[in-house]
């Protein structure tokens, strides 16, 4: 996973997953307020490699601290957003930190790999919760799809806040 974390667009040089699915979850050096996020993958001259390029993705952010939860609570705007979860492992670690906490999509998104100008493509958070100000320390990258391959490359993964 640091290979995602500190990017290099060398061919070949990703974090590899053996499968087309899965996740990367991120604890932060401290809490933001997240405003968007940027995954990358290398542009290669073949169709071959682009296929193995993330597809659908969910970013999850986990919601925790009293004050925090409390603002999200009091967020009309904000109940309407999905209550289902990441993988049961990212969870259970979570819930190990802290009891109370829990996650909420921040965005749902598609990374199209075939603009060779464009190999970093950022995405926004869902305006209600950029709006509402809350914090995350921990977020998942939730790799849903991609392009055909057995695999997934991600080449990087970044947040912005």
């Amino acid at each position: 996973p640091d290979q995602a974390l500190t990017p290099t667009l060398d061919e070949g040089d990703c974090w590899l997953l053996p499968q087309p699915t899965g996740h990367l979850g991120i604890r932060l050096a401290s809490p933001i307020a997240i405003t968007h996020f940027s995954i990358e993958h290398a542009v290669m001259l073949t169709m071959n490699y682009q296929r193995d390029a993330p597809r659908s993705m969910i970013l999850w952010g986990f919601l925790e601290g009293v004050s925090n939860i409390g603002q999200f609570r009091a967020s009309p705007q904000l109940h309407g957003l999905s209550y289902s979860q990441p993988a049961t492992e990212v969870t259970e670690a979570c819930k190990k930190v802290n009891p109370d906490g829990f996650f909420v999509e921040l965005a749902h998104v598609s990374y199209g790999p075939f603009d060779e100008n464009n190999n970093r493509q950022t995405f926004p958070v869902y305006p209600d919760v950029h709006a509402a100000g809350l914090d995350f320390g921990i977020v998942v990258l939730e790799i849903r799809s991609n392009w055909g391959a057995n695999s997934t490359c991600l080449y990087g993964f970044r947040i912005h806040g």
